[in-house]
């Protein structure tokens, strides 16, 4: 499936950075998932997104931001159903993997993969965003459980024989008897008859290891529930917080612990291609990048503005000259000369600094009078040589005898408004730094935020925001995006807030060989190292420097503290810190001591531990530019204000029609009315998922009621539906004080940025 270079971008959540490898991995799954989800719609079976995956879905909206694999589950009789019609079904390149049939595969699960082995073929990766390796989706089989407690523990009991034998027999290598004992437990497994039975679960490990306390009730997976989870949606339970709450208790809280695999799922196949030899591309250190170039300026707009006033105060000379000895026709053409001079300069002023800004209105103004100077003059010297060669009387206030020393005298004015061009433009552009800002995204601008906001507020400062594309590429570096798609790609209008509109410039027309920014401060670090996306060449850092003296790496946002020990963080930091970026500029401002030591300490052991000193200097805690109050992300900077009302978020989950169909529909209506008591709240009502459809799918009579009240309380004006986008929840979430009502992926959101967070409890 191809998907928007957006999707592959890095990404915080929950304080956690995502990096575009991780992005190609979950965009491998969710193409397994889709054709896993095809056969189902089709053949009317169903099935459940479970463990990690399930709890990722509920509460962030998709991936837990530091995993990276699928999990489903079915029901037996479903998955038996799936097996007889996947083979025919899933593409020819996809392959199953169980016991049956795939070496050392000795779970009851079947894995969905994608290939039968790693393609580096040019084909087959710009169909599958560059990415090489094995990815699927893992599929556990939940068993019906015998309502005798005695005859499942007996059944249990059997299984585990069954297993300890095959055991003995995968360690002799006889894999024909052992496949033969799998396929009895298998048979065991399945022997429970449906009817009646009030438990079901996922025998081989849960139920052999735990007993019957892994067994969930069966009513839990009568109905699935499509929720959103990525870029697509997923069923679930349609009592998933019961289901959750049951797994894992208060699973809305935040835990980091170690995942059930590696990090990142292939890092298995990476060690096996490179003990195979294989060279996969990824950036190397060398002692040479460090070498500075000297930045080239002698085309700059500076030099060339330096330049014409250099050459019209020529021009301006050798015309008192020619005035002096009378000739005329050399003045008329230096006048000439100057006056297209003057106009080419304004024009290349307008240009490259643009034609609202102040420092070019002043200079085209100095630029027009000195023009309208040269023109008048021009006038007066033709005339006067008319009249000479007529015998017309002289003009008035002029001499014939005294012709040179009046047109010289008339010369006088010129030079002032030549100085006043002069003044004027040292002032607003000779003497006035530049500073450049390269975003790769409007939700990315919070980190360069209070930079902006210092050098827009100095009056001797030039500022440009420069909006880049994220350009999707193939795996030799290609363009995988016609130019119309690129130039679609950068939306200006999303900075509406938070940058001048004067400061914008367009990507293609910004010239830097023109510009030469004083500093450059930019958010992308990997030149052409990302793996699937790339931005226009000449804003490679590596190019930057060519032009800037100062050349700043901000990371584009805050992630949370880590250790060296949390393995899945430090694997994306490597990402993105052992890059061009980090290694070209002359400054990297991170967020804190301790994340500059996690810096250092990926990148000595990436470049060696001599280099240690060249990191510690160039790695400098973001304080150095003291933080700027910024009341365009009110979050940060909350001002006491008691007449504000206090604007929440309430969230009403599909779940609850499951989990409390008989107190829902009054519970809503007293959850509002407490809510509206205060007379100093504004509530904004948000529907968990907003697809309608799934509401009336699982309950149509109590949907039908809730929406009914809910459009009369709106219409009463006692509360609002919310305007909120899933994909964006942190923007969304900016403009709530608090957050009420069921589980969803505003939750964690919410928790993050220190805003209460209370669920609702509908039995109370």
């Amino acid at each position: 499936m191809k998907r928007s270079a957006d999707f592959f971008k890095d990404e915080i959540r929950n304080g956690f950075c995502i990096t575009a490898p991780i992005k190609q991995a979950w965009a491998a799954c969710l193409d397994v998932l889709a054709e896993i989800d095809r056969i189902c719609l089709k053949y009317g079976i169903t099935y459940f997104a479970d463990w990690g995956t399930l709890l990722g879905a509920v509460r962030h909206g998709g991936f837990i931001p530091w995993d990276d694999d699928l999990d489903i589950c079915m029901k037996r009789e479903d998955y038996e159903k799936f097996r007889s019609v996947a083979d025919a079904e899933l593409p020819s390149n996809y392959r199953i993997h169980d016991y049956e049939r795939h070496e050392g595969h000795w779970l009851f699960l079947s894995r969905v993969v994608n290939n039968p082995r790693m393609c580096f073929d040019p084909p087959y990766l710009s169909e599958h965003a560059n990415f090489p390796w094995l990815a699927g989706v893992d599929i556990f089989v939940k068993d019906h459980l015998y309502v005798d407690t005695e005859k499942e523990i007996e059944r249990d009991k059997e299984i585990l024989g069954i297993l300890a034998r095959a055991e003995k027999a995968i360690e002799a290598g006889d894999r024909e008897t052992a496949v033969s004992l799998y396929r009895l437990a298998e048979g065991k497994m399945k022997s429970a008859p449906s009817e009646g039975s009030e438990k079901i679960g996922q025998i081989f490990p849960w139920i052999l290891k735990n007993g019957l306390s892994s067994a969930d009730p069966e009513a839990f997976y009568e109905k699935a529930l499509r929720i959103p989870f990525e870029d697509t949606t997923i069923p679930v339970p349609a009592c998933y917080n019961l289901v959750l709450t049951r797994r894992y208790r208060d699973y809305n809280v935040i835990r980091k612990g170690l995942g059930g695999h590696d990090y990142p799922f292939f890092k298995t196949q990476i060690n096996e291609m490179k003990a195979l030899g294989g060279n996969l591309p990824e950036f190397g250190f060398r002692p040479e990048m460090l070498i500075r170039p000297v930045p080239d300026r002698s085309n700059s707009l500076k030099s060339i503005a330096a330049e014409c006033l250099s050459e019209l105060k020529s021009c301006q000379d050798e015309l008192v000259n020619a005035l002096s000895s009378g000739d005329t026709d050399t003045a008329c053409g230096l006048l000439t000369s100057c006056q297209q001079l003057a106009a080419d300069l304004g024009t290349l002023l307008e240009n490259v600094l643009g034609e609202k800004r102040p420092s070019t209105v002043a200079c085209i103004t100095s630029l027009e009078h000195y023009c309208e100077g040269i023109f008048s003059f021009y006038q007066f010297i033709t005339a006067s040589e008319i009249n000479e060669h007529s015998g017309s009387d002289p003009l008035p206030g002029h001499d014939d005898s005294a012709r040179p020393d009046s047109f010289t005298a008339g010369a006088l004015p010129l030079q002032e408004l030549l100085d006043e061009v002069s003044s004027c433009i040292n002032a607003n552009v000779l003497n006035r730094k530049e500073v450049l800002f390269l975003t790769t995204g409007a939700s990315e601008w919070k980190g360069f935020a209070p930079y902006y906001e210092k050098y827009a507020s100095d009056a001797d400062t030039e500022v440009f925001v420069v909006p880049l594309p994220l350009i999707t590429k193939d795996i030799f570096g290609a363009f995988t995006m016609t130019d119309e798609e690129i130039y679609d790609s950068v939306h200006p209008e999303e900075y509406a807030g938070y940058v001048d509109p004067l400061h914008i410039a367009d990507f293609a027309s910004y010239d830097l060989t023109l510009h030469c920014p004083d500093t450059v401060f930019i958010q992308n670090p990997y030149d052409g190292e990302n793996p699937v996306l790339t931005v226009p060449a000449e804003f490679y850092a590596e190019n930057l420097r060519r032009y800037t003296g100062d050349l700043i790496f901000v990371p584009f946002g805050k992630t949370s503290e880590f250790s060296e020990n949390e393995f899945t963080a430090i694997y994306n930091l490597k990402n993105y810190a052992v890059s061009p970026g980090t290694v070209f500029s002359d400054k990297v401002y991170v967020q804190s001591e301790n994340i500059k030591e996690r810096y250092i300490s990926v990148l000595t052991g990436s470049a060696g531990e001599d280099t240690r000193r060249i990191w510690e200097e160039k790695i400098a805690i973001n304080e150095a530019c003291p933080e700027v109050v910024n009341e365009r992300y009110p979050e940060a900077h909350a001002e006491n204000n008691p007449d504000k009302k206090l604007s929440i978020l309430y969230c009403i989950g599909a779940n609850e029609l499951s989990e409390n169909e008989p107190l829902l529909e009054e519970g809503i209506a007293k959850k509002l009315s407490i809510m509206q008591s205060s007379g100093n709240t504004d509530i904004s009502v948000f529907l968990y998922p907003g697809d309608l459809n799934e509401w009336t799918r699982i309950n149509p009579e109590l949907s039908a009621k809730i929406l009914s009240f809910l459009d009369k309380e709106c219409r009463e004006g006692r509360c609002r539906m919310a305007d909120v986008d899933l994909r964006c929840p942190e923007d969304s979430a900016r403009n709530f004080d608090a957050y009420y009502g069921s589980p969803s992926p505003f939750v964690p959101v919410f928790s993050l940025m220190g805003k209460p967070v209370m669920l609702a409890d509908y039995s109370v």
